[in-house]
């Protein structure tokens, strides 16, 4: 008899283990690596709120996978109904102003819009319209490094980036290898803001196969 009651205990214990994903209905929390998650990401997510197990982890994967501003995702299930998410947010790389729209974008490295922002720190592409040029986020992010001017705008004539020193300097937009470039400006601007070069330029434009001074 006692067999039998310890049998049909793990019998029950069986079924109701492999039942259990289709029946326990969950509690949904999700994190970042910075702390809460989006807003936009947060109230999508609540909508697995007292769901079964099952759905809610279906439901993620439809949620999160191939959502632009996530780079990865897990969870974790921890009785009695919590489905923890923890997601690791794409780090924004730099911003792009539309003078259009007056909006500001956050993008990552390869483009993507992440989110948008009133105000931002990123280096910024300031243009009309709302499509990115990846050699001028380039651009901007190297003169950033290198003279911590945050900002440049797309004109007729290329990226128009004002260094100090009152020197202006204009770069393609489809330089082949803009780091390069980069290096070059480095070299010149030094020349002409030292020594008795001060003064003598207001502008290096790297359109050119060599740099023109004037």
């Amino acid at each position: 008899m006692k067999n039998k009651l310890a049998s049909l205990a793990i019998i029950v214990i069986i079924i109701g283990t492999a039942a259990f994903p289709f029946f326990a209905r969950i509690r949904v929390i999700c994190k970042t690596q910075y702390g809460d998650c989006p807003p936009e990401v947060g109230s999508a997510l609540s909508s697995l709120n007292s769901k079964s197990l099952f759905k809610s982890q279906r439901g993620l994967d439809k949620i999160l996978k191939g959502n632009p501003i996530i780079a990865d995702f897990s969870s974790q299930f921890k009785l009695p109904d919590m489905l923890y998410v923890n997601l690791v947010i794409k780090k924004p790389d730099f911003a792009l102003f539309d003078k259009t729209s007056g909006k500001t974008y956050l993008l990552d490295k390869g483009g993507g819009v992440l989110g948008e922002d009133g105000e931002t720190s990123l280096p910024t592409v300031i243009q009309s319209g709302a499509n990115p040029n990846i050699t001028a986020s380039v651009f901007v992010r190297g003169v950033y490094e290198m003279y911590g001017v945050q900002k440049g705008e797309i004109t007729d004539s290329g990226l128009v980036i004002e260094l100090p020193g009152s020197i202006r300097v204009i770069f393609p937009l489809d330089a082949p290898d803009p780091r390069v470039l980069l290096g070059s400006l480095r070299l010149v601007y030094s020349k002409i803001t030292s020594g008795d070069m001060v003064g003598k330029y207001s502008e290096i434009d790297l359109r050119f196969k060599n740099p023109v001074l004037r």
